[in-house]
């Protein structure tokens, strides 16, 4: 120590940690399922081949975000947006399917033997291939164009834009940007937009499988096809309001954002008290 006084400059120590006794990865105290099951996901996605269609559905949903609500996104911010609450578990499933373009529909049974490449087409529409897209946006039979008329009319009824079916628009429907015009953001439109177009979208691949696999592709007619779409949106807006019950504690739904959220699509709703959420037979007026 003396002798280390008294020198004029210091030694140069070298610091650097041996890689043979350096400590990489997670203290086991510390580390949870989920943490562990993230880190081997993000470590075997880095050797994995990027998925094709799997791009280009996402430059969809991205391109569909801008067009439709003028704000950008990212890939991380679209699958997210995909698992949110306010999309039911069933339609999750869907979306991330038609992300991936996993469902085995349309070309896809062209690449098995040939008594099955009659699957491909949509018996509807002059044998059209029955792509996914053609399946929400442009089959004849009664579904989709009706389910998006009723879409565009509570939509409109809220003042929400609507612009449209389309893939990307589709795609995009769970990630929503919506701003007063003091700038301000307006949860309640961007959940009531969620809410809607997800169910029509579920909606629409529920009756084409219903056709396709259970009635011989016998076609609904169009009461049938609006009458499934509004009670899917009216048992929605009763769980919602199921959900801002105590009894659910920190999963319970808060009624101020039940109540922006459904607000101005509820029938008969100037003749309701201002928090109608405990008040049974609450209906959204539709058509």
């Amino acid at each position: 120590a003396i002798e280390g006084a008294r020198k004029d400059q210091d030694d140069s120590i070298d610091l650097t940690i041996d890689p043979k006794i350096k400590i990489t990865g997670a203290a086991l105290n510390k580390l949870t399922q989920r943490r562990a099951y993230k880190a081997f996901r993000e470590r075997k996605n880095q050797t994995l081949p990027r998925r094709t269609k799997t791009a280009r559905n996402i430059k969809l949903a991205i391109e569909g975000a801008k067009d439709s609500f003028g704000t950008g996104t990212t890939e991380s911010a679209v699958w997210k947006s995909i698992r949110h609450r306010d999309i039911e578990r069933s339609t999750r499933y869907f979306l991330w399917m038609t992300m991936h373009d996993a469902y085995r529909i349309g070309a896809k049974w062209l690449n098995f033997a040939p008594q099955y490449h009659v699957r491909a087409y949509c018996t509807h529409c002059h044998n059209d291939i029955e792509s996914m897209g053609h399946i929400l946006t442009e089959c004849s039979s009664p579904g989709q164009n009706e389910i998006w008329e009723l879409t565009k009319g509570i939509l409109e009824k809220r003042d929400i834009p609507w612009h449209g079916p389309g893939m990307s628009n589709i795609l995009a429907c769970t990630s929503p940007a919506f701003k007063s015009q003091s700038g301000h953001k307006e949860s309640g439109k961007e959940h009531f937009f969620k809410i809607v177009v997800s169910s029509s979208v579920q909606t629409i691949w529920n009756a084409r499988c219903e056709r396709v696999i259970q009635r011989e592709n016998a076609p609904f007619t169009p009461d049938e096809i609006r009458n499934r779409w509004k009670k899917k949106i009216n048992r929605r807006l009763e769980l919602d309001c199921l959900m801002t019950r105590e009894r659910f504690g920190k999963k319970a739904l808060g009624k101020d954002l039940v109540l922006r959220t459904w607000a101005g699509s509820i029938l008969n709703e100037h003749q309701l008290p201002s928090d109608w959420t405990e008040v049974d037979g609450v209906l959204v007026g539709i058509g």
